[in-house]
Order: structure tokens, then C-alpha cells, then sequence
């Protein structure tokens, strides 16, 4: 039976083992996108055949695709089983979400006919050119191009980085922003709690980097990303205060320019079918999406 365990922040170590053994661009598999939103999606782990399940869901249960060496499709195939075994034993229809394309190939491949599997689009990843985002260059960054010349004719600024001296900022400035942000389709409690304990670990969450921008000594935007791989970040906290014109793109620019400039790409995560969030990520000019497949298990009944 597998062993379902709590998300801790000691156990950073071992989930991290298994999350970098691949590169995996969906955003979700990293150690701090998992711990700061245990809470809100109950998320749990399990070692499962030497394979990393994350198992999470608000009211249905679901499962990952096993996550580590996969090279070994029998190994990927015994993980599979012990998790549909799971799902029977406790009455619920086995759902595997996060899939990547190959992943569903090789259920299809290991499990043929055994499960629907269908495009989770509200969950697909924004991915960017890193170059790109830095220089702004051509017609397609004309817009944004405008924004960062406005806010740099307008205001007295100075990019910093966040450490512990100036988090308190970050956390005065994400309160007030979340403020702000009662009639949008989000849930602000959740964003909060998850903020609270991503800032509470930072030390320990030691992958991840911070930025802001100060106008006049005051904190008016902050970001805060990690390596997703080798050449792929991934951005966890975007904040601004829309008062000061062109803060969003500037904090942006800046970021990815003074932390991550040796990487290709960025991961800004998905929309979650929010038109604005779609509008805002499309306007930054992705150049492909990281697609995320469910796979329902179709008929359930006992493996061995």
C-alpha cells in the first residue's frame, strides 16, 4: 500500500532529488511550488517503486505522473500500478494529472486503452526566450518597450535585490496588492497563506531569488523565481503597484536581466482560464506553451 506522507520543509532534500533527476518544464515540480501550496491543494507525496507520486486535490483526489528516472519503462509501469491499486482501494476513480506529452505516450504505450486522457489548457505553462524579455527587441516588444521607457522618464528607480532585509517591503507590498484584488476569480486567502510560508522558509527554499524595484527608496514591484532545469526558470511571485505606470514590465525586464540572464527560458506558469491573466501572458509573446494532460482511468478494477 503506498504510504501517503505530509509536505515538510525538511524534506526539501529528497523531493528535490527526485524533481531534478529530469528536466521537467511544468512548473508545478519544484520543492517550494509544492510546500507553499500544501495547504491550499492538500498536497502529499510518496516514494513509490524509487519514483516521486505528488498526490493533491481540493475535492477529488488525484495522483502525478511518477517523477525521477523514468528511463526504465517497467519501473514507470510497476509505479502506475501501485498507484491505480490506491485509487480502487479507497473507492475513487484513478485520475493522473500534470502529464506531459511523453508521459501519455507511454501510457498509452504501458496501459492501452485503460485510460481517457484529455488537455488540461487552463493548466498549460507560458514559456518564454529569456534574450527576448531582456532586450525587448522588434515590433512584437514595441508596447512593453513603451512601458519601461515611461516608468524610467517618470520615476527615480533602483533595482534591488531581496534578502532578509528587505522582505518585510515585499510583505507590505503583496498585502497590499492582494488588497486590491477582492473581485477577481482568485482566491486572496489562499495566494496569502501561500505567500506567508514561502517568505517564512526563504532560507531554506535556498534555490529561489528575489528582486524588486525602489522609486524613492520605496518598494513599488518584486518578483521572486528559481531553476525549473538547466535552462528553464521559472517565476513563482510577479507584484506591482499598478499606481506607478509600467511597474509590472519594468520589474520583469529587470529581473530576468540582473538574476537570470545565463538561462533560455522562463516559466511564468499558467493562466487557470482567467481572461486577464490570459490577456497579460499573451502579451508578453510566449514562444510555445508546456501542455498538461489528465488521465482518467477508464474502467477501475484490482492489478498485480
Amino acid at each position: 500500500m503506498i504510504e501517503i506522507q505530509n509536505i515538510t520543509i525538511d524534506k526539501k532534500e529528497l523531493l528535490d532529488k527526485y524533481f531534478k533527476i529530469q528536466c521537467i518544464e511544468s512548473s508545478e515540480f519544484t520543492f517550494s511550488n509544492v510546500f507553499m501550496w500544501r495547504k491550499s491543494y492538500n498536497i502529499k507525496y510518496a516514494i513509490v517503486n524509487d519514483l516521486l507520486v505528488v498526490f493533491g486535490g481540493k475535492t477529488a483526489q488525484f495522483a502525478t505522473f511518477p517523477i525521477g528516472d523514468t528511463s526504465c519503462a517497467d519501473k514507470v509501469q510497476a509505479a502506475v500500478v501501485e498507484i491505480l491499486n490506491y485509487f480502487e482501494k479507497t473507492n475513487q476513480t484513478a485520475m493522473i494529472r500534470m502529464c506531459s506529452e511523453e508521459s501519455v505516450e507511454l501510457l498509452h504505450k504501458l496501459f492501452p486503452e485503460k485510460f481517457i486522457i484529455t488537455e488540461d489548457v487552463n493548466m498549460f505553462d507560458y514559456v518564454y526566450s529569456i534574450p527576448e524579455l531582456i532586450s525587448l527587441v522588434g515590433k512584437k516588444f514595441h508596447q512593453k518597450r513603451n512601458h519601461i521607457n515611461k516608468f524610467k522618464s517618470l520615476y527615480n528607480y533602483e533595482y534591488r535585490k531581496i534578502t532578509t532585509e528587505n522582505l518585510k517591503d515585499c510583505m507590505e507590498l503583496f498585502n497590499r496588492w492582494c488588497d486590491l484584488r477582492t473581485g477577481d476569480d482568485i482566491d486572496v486567502l489562499e495566494g496569502k497563506e501561500a505567500f506567508n510560508d514561502f517568505i517564512a522558509n526563504l532560507a531554506q527554499l535556498n534555490d529561489v531569488r528575489g528582486g524588486g524595484i525602489y522609486v524613492d527608496n520605496k518598494l513599488v514591484a518584486f518578483s521572486f523565481g528559481e531553476p525549473l532545469c538547466a535552462h528553464t526558470v521559472v517565476i513563482h511571485f510577479e507584484v506591482a503597484d499598478t499606481e506607478y505606470q509600467g511597474a509590472f514590465p519594468m520589474i520583469n525586464q529587470q529581473f530576468l536581466e540582473n538574476e537570470w540572464s545565463g538561462y533560455d527560458f522562463v516559466n511564468r506558469e499558467e493562466d487557470m482560464g482567467l481572461e486577464g491573466l490570459r490577456r497579460a501572458k499573451r502579451s508578453y509573446n510566449p514562444i510555445r506553451m508546456t501542455k498538461k494532460f489528465v488521465a482518467t482511468e477508464i474502467s477501475p478494477h484490482h492489478l498485480v
